[in-house]
C-alpha cells in the first residue's frame, strides 16, 4: 500500500455528500489503516447512534450485512445479526446491531474502528433480511413455515398449507402468539364452519411469528399463557426449520 495512504486525509466534496445521503443502503466512507501518531476521527459512539431519518429499515435478528473496505480488504466482513442482536466485525469488534439503520451501523463501525483504521473507505450493504413469517403445524398437507407477503387469516394459512387432512379437528385450531422471548398467548379458533360469516367471527388475522396447530383431536388442557420454550409439548415435528 502506498505510504501516502497512511498520512493523507481526504474530504468528500458537497456533491458526494448529497449522493451518500440519498443512498442509505450502500454508504461509502473514506478510510485508511491507522498508524502511530494519527489522531482519532473525532466521531463518538453518541454521534454514531444518532437516529436516522424516519422510515429507514432497522435491523433484526437474522439480517445479513456485507462490509467491504476499499484499501484494506483484510477487514472485509459478512456479518449476521445474532439472536442477541449483536454482530462481530474484524474492524470494530462486537457491536449491538438490532434496531439500527444501515447509516447508523456504518457510523458505529467508523467510530469503533479508530484503534485500527484512519478514515477507512468502506461500504455497508444489507445482503439479506429476515422476512416476516408464520408456522402452520399438525394435520395439514404441507406443514411448515410461510412468509407473510400480505395480511392473511388463520383459515387462509391452513389452506395455503395444502388444507386440513381428513381427521383434522378444525373446530379447535390452536394459535400460539408470542408475547416476548419467554411467553406466548394461546387462542382457540373454531374454523370448522363453512359459512363465511360464522367462520369470520372465529378467524384471526395472523401476525409475524404466529404458530398455528391443527390437531387431530382436542387437547385436553391448555393454559391461556404458556412458556414459548414449552411449545414443543403441543407440536408434532415440523422439519429441520426451527420454530421461533
Amino acid at each position: 500500500m502506498p505510504s501516502n495512504r497512511l498520512k493523507t486525509r481526504c474530504v468528500l466534496p458537497a456533491a458526494a455528500a448529497i449522493v451518500l445521503a440519498t443512498h442509505p443502503m450502500i454508504l461509502p466512507v473514506h478510510a485508511q489503516i491507522r498508524g502511530a501518531g494519527d489522531s482519532p476521527t473525532g466521531l463518538t459512539r453518541k454521534n454514531a447512534e444518532a437516529p436516522a431519518g424516519t422510515g429507514a429499515y432497522r435491523l433484526h435478528s437474522g439480517d445479513q450485512l456485507v462490509v467491504n473496505f476499499r484499501f484494506t480488504p483484510e477487514f472485509n466482513d459478512e456479518v449476521t445479526v445474532q439472536p442477541d442482536g449483536h454482530g462481530q466485525f474484524k474492524s470494530a469488534g462486537d457491536l449491538k446491531l438490532e434496531g439500527l439503520t444501515i447509516p447508523e451501523v456504518r457510523a458505529l463501525i467508523l467510530a469503533e474502528s479508530t484503534s485500527k483504521l484512519v478514515n477507512p473507505e468502506f461500504t455497508v450493504t444489507l445482503k439479506d433480511f429476515e422476512r416476516p413469517h408464520i408456522f402452520v403445524a399438525g394435520e395439514v398437507i404441507t406443514p411448515g413455515r410461510q412468509e407473510l407477503r400480505r395480511p392473511i387469516t388463520a383459515m387462509q394459512a391452513v389452506l395455503a398449507a395444502g388444507g386440513p387432512k381428513e381427521d383434522a379437528a378444525m373446530g379447535r385450531v390452536v394459535l400460539f402468539r408470542r408475547i416476548d422471548s419467554e411467553m406466548s398467548e394461546v387462542h382457540i379458533l373454531k374454523l370448522s364452519s363453512l359459512k363465511t360469516v360464522t367462520r369470520a367471527q372465529n378467524d384471526m388475522v395472523l401476525q409475524p411469528d404466529d404458530l398455528l396447530l391443527v390437531g387431530h383431536d382436542h387437547l385436553q388442557t391448555i393454559n391461556r399463557y404458556i412458556k414459548t420454550a414449552n411449545l414443543g409439548i403441543y407440536l408434532q415435528p415440523l422439519s429441520s426449520s426451527p420454530v421461533f
